[in-house]
């Protein structure tokens, strides 16, 4: 799977490119600002991991600067514990799929990517299931 991770902070951008690697599944790619987010444009990316601070208006726009043109991609915002609360409406509105408390706990993180990657195997093996159903019945 491919991720881009987006994300300020070097200690928490390190720790949080480390932690994907431990995963085979993942291939990261790290970028900065719009730009990074502009990598979408040219590339597919399976998610997101986006740094955001609401009381940084320059993050929130980069938020929203990725749901103007991809709407299907998985988002995973990485925020202070005082700021998940505030950002509520924002889960909905901009289809965050999690936020990620910063800083880091490698136990959380590890649980988000395993539950991650298992809902998307399922989501993927559902999928070939019908495909295969849907041949089957076109050759009958």
């Amino acid at each position: 799977m491919e991720v881009l991770l987006v994300e300020k902070d070097p200690l928490i951008r390190d720790q949080v490119k480390v932690g994907l690697q431990q995963f085979p599944e993942f291939h990261v790619t790290v970028g900065t600002g719009h730009a990074g987010i502009n990598e979408i444009r040219g590339r597919h990316f399976d998610c997101v991991f986006l740094g955001v601070d609401p009381r940084q208006k320059d993050t929130v726009k980069l938020l929203h600067h990725i749901r103007s043109f991809d709407t299907a991609i998985e988002l995973f915002v990485l925020t202070a514990p005082r700021n998940v609360r505030d950002m509520a409406v924002d889960k909905t509105k901009y289809d965050i799929h999690s936020f990620v408390q910063t800083p880091i706990v490698v136990r959380e993180l590890f649980g988000l990517l395993g539950r991650f990657i298992e809902r998307r195997t399922e989501r993927q093996n559902t999928a070939l299931r019908k495909n295969t159903r849907a041949t089957a019945g076109r050759q009958s």
